[in-house]
């Protein structure tokens, strides 16, 4: 929750009072995902060569919906900014039961189990130009898979960045502190806190 002082307004969230800012960033532009990272749907199989797809708003299971449903594992989402092209990314408001921690001051997110970089396969994409007819010809405004077509295929990244206007990679020092673990049960054996871990700092995140 915001602080207000003798009318005086400070940093901080208007909407609930747990808040947390991630950012997600993709390893290429899914708002023109190339041939080599993409199959026809249904079916599977190559899509023909310089067919363009976008795997960002307004597709049924996007690219962008696969990282959602992951941060909504842990935390329920408020908002998503406009994807940025220039930096692959798009920022996210999360609120009640956030439960995400980094494992170290960078603000990387790991979910147990998992490697920083998560790969993304399965999600759709909408064709925005369609390739050379014949063999996997997909006409505009049709549907493909996001695929592993080039290795390691397209993956993501989820991150703390601090609500300073810009929203900036990598965090600062000073920004994440020390808190509370994101894993169950881990130091000591069956603590109810798990290993600690990085959070944000600051009147916008309050405990």
């Amino acid at each position: 929750m915001t602080e207000r002082v003798n009318g005086a307004s400070y940093p901080g969230i208007w909407v609930e009072r747990n808040t947390g800012f991630l950012k997600v960033t993709f390893s290429l532009n899914i708002k023109a995902i190339t041939s080599a990272d993409l199959s026809v749907y249904p079916g599977g199989g190559a899509t023909a060569a310089g067919t363009i797809a976008d795997s960002t708003f307004g597709v049924n299971e996007s690219a962008i919906s696969y990282a959602l449903r992951d941060i909504e594992t842990r935390a329920t989402v408020l908002g998503v900014s406009t994807y940025n092209a220039a930096t692959f990314s798009v920022d996210v408001l999360v609120g009640h039961a956030e439960g995400w921690f980094a494992t170290a001051t960078d603000g990387i997110v790991i979910p147990a189990g998992v490697a920083p970089a998560i790969q993304l396969k399965g999600a759709k994409a909408v064709v925005t130009t369609a390739g050379t007819p014949g063999a996997g010809y997909v006409p505009v405004g049709g549907i493909v898979t996001v695929d592993f077509g080039s290795a390691p295929g397209i993956t993501y990244t989820v991150r703390y960045v601090a609500f300073d206007g810009t929203m900036p990679l990598p965090v600062a020092p000073g920004q994440l502190v020390l808190g509370p673990g994101g894993t169950s049960g881990a130091v000591p054996p069956n603590s109810p806190t798990g290993t600690p871990g990085y959070y944000p700092a600051g009147s916008y995140h309050r405990d």
